[in-house]
């Protein structure tokens, strides 16, 4: 085959082609596929199958955006400014502390895309295809155009394809239209070439999955040539401007600094009435780089990293790591119900017969294995206990006919199936262990450590995942796989009813959301009977069947009916209808079959299914009550049966709430949906609980959070999830059934789907933002009490009456280097044990809050006044009388500059010092951090004690290998001025403590977020 007649972008009417001229056009075989030949010369044209929106994002890509970074820039240009002045030392310095900055910042981003990439591969990882005429399984992403795909019931479509074979195929394409209802695939040649993508019904699309039956298809477009490309796209390029509040934050801080790093230039030049010379222009320098945070972009940088890879462990994969900060501030989480909150493992555990009342069914997951109990009128959470109850026999005959008939239809009014996982184990090796048990031990030693690397630990249940021991797997629906697993626990699942009894599927109705309900039409060979199955919601059953002819018994069959919602079960009703004296084939072929065959039905019962929450959500919202934060449920399921979920869970709680209270904590999405922005701003609270949610349901209850100055966090798995989750604060995708337009949206996405990790990433996130405070106030209050003294300096004139330099550009450059350790070390400390106990802090407050001004007011001061101190001591002392030399710097005398140089080397080990001093006090902004306890921590923190000793032995060369100290670093070494600097550190102990004990007794704290007075904290 040849590619020639193929062209890189492929038509978007396939549809409007018949088969024949596809097979034509992408000169390709329905029998044999494509060749291994043909298939490598398409991936040179097409590339690979991957939703990669603008390309992707390559390396070069990611290079380019650092250099957005004003201070790298700062750093070149300084450095410039240097090598014009000819000093090249200095000037090499300011150039490799810009490129290891921007090496840094590089390296964190391209490693949250490569992250990304990894996780995109959880939509649609294998693809069965024929090529040379052999079935094979490959990766998805080596598909091409012209490939021969077959796809079967339960596959998500790995590209977009025209259909060239059927069996009862239909695919749920919701990800895709919003469309809930799975559309039947037909081979038909439309006519309309713009017709909607929901109506084309010869064709199948990538991501969408295959609900029912099987079928052969033509691949005709891959990666982000397929329809949910186009959709992510178009997502790409919409707007990425929206920051957080420290962006914001540190963009303005960023142009302050410039400015002020430009006025301060200025005014030392203008000490010389703007005639410099080599020694006032590099003393412009050193003043400008005093309030420019060179370290400060890289302790950032390796906070993010290191929170984002301490996230991932956390099964939270962090997509934009800016976005932790405000992780941390969230006020309000909107969550999904199904697979988040709970399992997403359904199974039946109550139905109900009018003749015999409830039977208890005991749940095991998939496995169609337990015991069923009659319980009469019972439907206690403990009906075992009831002396009344009687176990039943599940043998054939054993059942009443109303019973046996509820069973059929929950077996056969169905399109799912339950298999037993096929193990193998090696023969003659008893030791061997099979995949199933490999697989968990492997994830109980990925869970340990994981514990044994979190820094803050929830008291949350462990996470169980009980498919990983299950000997059974389903395909189809949730619903109606528990309803198959149901009908197996009688031994009358599908495969038993078809093979062993002879019932054979004639027709299916499938199910239609305007008429909530589902029916089949099945012969029973042996008995030559026709039998019409019906299940669907009970308000749309009850009127269709003859036995429940007046209010009152329909009255009856509801009341049972919201008895089972209540229990938070899904409830489904049952009846079947016996077809005699009519030709069943002609009523099927009818224009109105479908109203004729489900007509004068018999109601034979209904199913109470459970979803249960996952065992650690309810201490997950727990948790999250206690730390200031409300947690919302939206799901599509009824009202009744969402609120009783939401009571297991605590989300709402009768212990604090009134009936009236809870009915308006309780909406319908059409309710919510129908209600102005006026009116609900004038709501008490939002609503805890949204039933029958659409996704236009959560946009409108985020953007009514906003209005209310909330920092909310949604989650969210489809393609129409994607608006919400890109404008929350924080959008959380589901990875295991997200689809990759909604990865793309979001800011993190969870690995387990689980409500528990959105806590713990929370959590983590306090602790990076917390750390990213601390090291902030510590690098503004370093920096900040260096510039004051630069400033004061300039009233110190050598004896041609020029300003002098308190220190000098290298030794700026070494205390970017000293200051960035300890700043490292704030920002890798553990959370404290109180991070989720505290409230979040006020949504509008920013990070350089009312507290860390003030700490940066007075540790500033006292910063300053020790270096001042360090520096005019040496110059005044011991016989000098200030600055005795002209020029120093470039015509060194040594005896005219030993003041200056003396005073100098003073300075660089105070400031050096004191910084380390301050440092850890900014561990805590009121506790005592140089006691005993505090001391002890100190001394036990590798990184405070390698700085020290770090900072000594350098001082040791500086100062006193030959030439170091007068060539490199323009200072001479010190004697008594030792015992200066340890006595000034020893004085900043005492003044931050005392400082910090001021605080406690006088300075209030800064009133946090307030909860409803409806959530309980313990």
């Amino acid at each position: 085959m040849s590619t020639g007649a193929l062209t890189h972008q492929r038509p978007n009417n396939w549809h409007t082609k018949s088969i024949e001229t596809v097979v034509e056009e992408l000169n390709t075989s329905l029998t044999q596929g494509l060749s291994k030949a043909e298939v490598k010369a398409r991936q040179s044209i097409y590339g690979l199958n991957e939703l990669t929106a603008d390309g992707g994002a390559t390396w070069f890509k990611i290079l380019l955006r650092q250099f957005q970074d004003v201070m790298h820039l700062i750093f070149v240009i300084l450095g410039v400014v240097c090598y014009v002045m000819k000093d090249y030392i200095t000037g090499s310095l300011l150039i490799a502390v810009a490129i290891i900055n921007l090496y840094l910042s590089f390296q964190q981003e391209y490693a949250a895309e490569q992250t990304l990439a990894a996780l995109r591969s959880l939509s649609s990882p294998r693809a069965d295809v024929i090529r040379d005429g052999v079935e094979i399984s490959i990766d998805s992403k080596e598909l091409v155009p012209g490939d021969l795909l077959l796809i079967k019931e339960g596959d998500s479509a790995a590209a977009d394809a025209r259909i060239t074979y059927v069996s009862n195929l239909e695919a749920d394409e919701a990800l895709l239209t919003g469309e809930s209802i799975p559309v039947q695939k037909k081979l038909v040649v439309l006519d309309k070439e713009d017709e909607p993508l929901g109506d084309r019904i010869n064709m199948i699309y990538s991501s969408t999955i295959i609900s029912k039956g099987r079928g052969q298809a033509i691949i005709t477009g891959t990666g982000m040539q397929t329809e949910i490309g186009k959709v992510a796209s178009k997502l790409s390029e919409g707007d990425n401007g929206d920051r957080t509040r420290l962006q914001k934050s540190m963009s303005k801080m960023y142009l302050v600094l410039l400015i002020t790093a430009i006025v301060s230039a200025i005014i030392v030049l203008a000490s010389v009435k703007f005639k410099p010379d080599y020694d006032t222009g590099m003393y412009a320098i050193t003043v400008a780089l005093s309030v420019l945070p060179a370290g400060l972009t890289t302790v950032m940088t390796v906070t993010l990293v290191l929170g984002g890879k301490e996230m991932a462990k956390q099964r939270a994969v962090v997509r934009k790591l800016k976005c932790l900060e405000t992780l941390g501030s969230v006020t309000t989480i909107f969550s999904d119900k199904t697979g988040t909150l709970t399992m997403a493992k359904m199974v039946v555990v109550w139905f109900w017969t009018p003749k015999e009342g409830y039977f208890y069914v005991t749940p095991n997951g998939l496995a169609p294995e337990g015991e069923v109990y009659r319980t009469f009128d019972d439907i206690s959470d403990n009906p075992l206990a009831s002396e009344e109850t009687e176990r039943v026999e599940k043998l054939q005959g054993s059942l009443s006919t109303e019973t046996d008939r509820l069973i059929e239809c929950a077996a056969l009014c169905n399109m799912s199936s339950i298999n037993r996982r096929q193990i193998t184990v090696e023969d003659g090796s008893n030791n061997k262990k099979n995949d199933a048990v490999v697989a968990h031990e492997e994830l109980t030693r990925q869970k340990s450590r994981t514990s044994d690397a979190t820094a803050f630990e929830l008291d949350l249940a462990p996470e169980v995942d009980e498919t990983d021991s299950d000997d059974w797997v389903a395909s189809g629906a949730p619903t109606e796989v528990a309803l198959q697993v149901f009908a197996h626990k009688f031994g009358r699942g599908k495969p038993q009813l078809t093979s062993e009894i002879g019932w054979e599927l004639i027709e299916e109705y499938q199910f239609d959301s305007t008429i909530k309900r589902m029916s089949t039409v099945w012969y029973n060979r042996p008995l030559e009977q026709t039998v019409v199955f019906t299940k669907g919601a009970a308000e749309r059953i009850i009127p269709l069947c003859r036995n429940l002819p007046t209010r009152e018994s329909q009255d009856e069959v509801m009341d049972q009916v919201n008895k089972l919602a209540s229990k938070g079960l899904r409830v489904m009703a049952m009846a079947y209808r016996d077809v005699k004296g009519m030709d069943i084939n002609s009523v099927i072929n009818s224009s109105n079959g479908r109203e004729l065959v489900e007509y004068d039905l018999t109601f034979t019962g209904i199913t109470g299914i459970y979803d249960p929450p996952r065992p650690e959500s309810r201490q997950a919202v727990k948790e999250a009550h206690r730390a200031g934060i409300s947690v919302h449920m939206l799901t599509g399921d009824h009202e009744i049966t969402a609120t009783a979920i939401a009571k297991e869970l605590n989300i709402l709680n009768e212990e604090t709430m009134s009936p009236e209270a809870l009915r308006d904590l309780v909406m319908t999405g059409p309710r919510f949906d129908a209600l102005t922005d006026d009116e609900i701003d004038a709501l008490p609270h939002l609503p805890f609980v949204v039933a029958r949610c659409s996704p236009e349901t959560k946009v409108k209850m985020i953007l009514a959070a906003k209005r209310r100055d909330n920092i909310s966090a949604m989650t969210g798995d489809g393609v129409n999830d994607s608006p919400s989750l890109r404008i929350a604060d924080v959008g959380i995708a589901m990875g295991k059934n997200g689809s990759d337009v909604a990865k793309q949206a979001s800011d993190i996405i969870l690995t387990d789907d689980n409500f528990a990790t959105i806590i713990r990433a929370i959590a983590e996130g306090r602790r990076i933002y917390q750390n990213m405070q601390r090291f902030l106030l510590y690098f503004w209050i370093a920096l900040a009490g260096l510039w004051v003294v630069l400033l004061i300096c300039l009233a110190i004139r050598d004896p041609a009456d020029r300003s002098v330099a308190p220190i000098s550009t290298i030794q700026m450059l070494f205390l970017y280097i000293a200051f960035t350790p300890p700043a490292g070390v704030l920002s890798i400390l553990p959370a404290s044990k109180t991070v989720m106990t505290e409230p979040p802090r006020p949504p509008t407050e920013s990070i350089f809050n009312r507290e860390i001004l003030l700490d940066l007011f007075f540790y500033t001061l006292i910063s300053a006044t020790t270096t001042l101190i360090a520096f005019v001591l040496p110059l005044y002392t011991f016989g000098h009388h200030g600055v005795e030399g002209v020029s120093c710097d470039s015509h060194f005398d040594e005896i005219a500059c030993e003041s200056l140089y003396r005073a100098r080397g003073s300075t660089l080990i105070t400031l050096t010092f004191v910084a380390l001093v301050i440092m850890v006090h900014c561990r805590s902004y009121r506790d005592v951090e140089w006691g005993l306890k505090g001391l002890k921590e100190t001394l036990a923190s590798k990184a405070v004690t390698f700085t020290f000793i770090f900072d000594i032995i350098c001082f040791v060369i500086f100062f006193y290998v030959p030439n170091v100290a007068v060539d490199g670093f323009d200072m001479m070494p010190i004697t008594w001025e030792w015992g200066l600097s340890f006595a000034l550190s020893i004085f900043t102990i005492g003044y931050g403590e005392f400082y910090k004990y001021l605080k406690r007794k006088y300075l209030k704290p800064v009133e946090a977020h307030a909860l409803s007075e409806f959530i309980k904290v313990d």
